[in-house]
């Protein structure tokens, strides 16, 4: 099976390039690219000023700068079972309460694939809700990162009761 080749993008900086930062000119020139993915395949050495690898992409473009990228595709994320210890506030047949530290990302995702809660918790042999993303199972969230905070966390996917009345004793 032959090796994909990755795709090579490459330009001359255009006038209303000059002066601008690398990353933000290849990001913009390339859409599909993320300034994340740029950065990435400068440590990587895949982009070429003028035919030498960039440093960084803060640098600023002058004219008549030549630029080439090699952009291979990741491979695919997917969440591994990973024995991670985690503090568990409750936890029933539906639910699983967790009290996340910050430091540590909800799920995968591109350039992070372990030490995600979601692994921890497949770590734990929990089953958690199928519905929605493969790599967010159960979970809707909006904790960084850096943030801490708890989580709750579906173990199953079922339907909703259409018997049950929310807030029947409200005023």
């Amino acid at each position: 099976m032959p090796v994909p080749v990755a795709p090579t993008h490459e330009f001359t900086v255009a006038d209303s390039e000059v002066g601008q930062r690398l990353d933000r000119v290849i990001a913009t020139r390339f859409p599909d690219i993320s300034r994340t993915r740029v950065t990435e395949l400068i440590a990587a050495a895949l982009v070429l000023l003028n035919g030498t690898p960039a440093k960084k992409g803060a640098q600023l473009l002058k004219t008549g700068d030549t630029v080439s990228l090699e952009a291979p595709e990741r491979p695919a994320v997917e969440a591994i079972a990973e024995s991670i210890p985690l503090d568990v506030l409750y936890e029933d047949d539906d639910v699983i309460v967790i009290n996340k530290a910050a430091g540590m990302t909800v799920h995968a995702g591109a350039g992070n694939s372990t030490g995600t809660l979601v692994n921890a918790l497949l770590g734990r042999g929990q089953s958690l809700s199928q519905g929605g993303d493969a790599l967010r199972p159960g979970i809707v969230h909006r904790l960084d990162k850096e943030t801490s905070g708890v989580i709750l966390v579906a173990k199953m996917t079922r339907p909703m009761r259409t018997s049950a009345k929310p807030f029947a004793n409200a005023p």
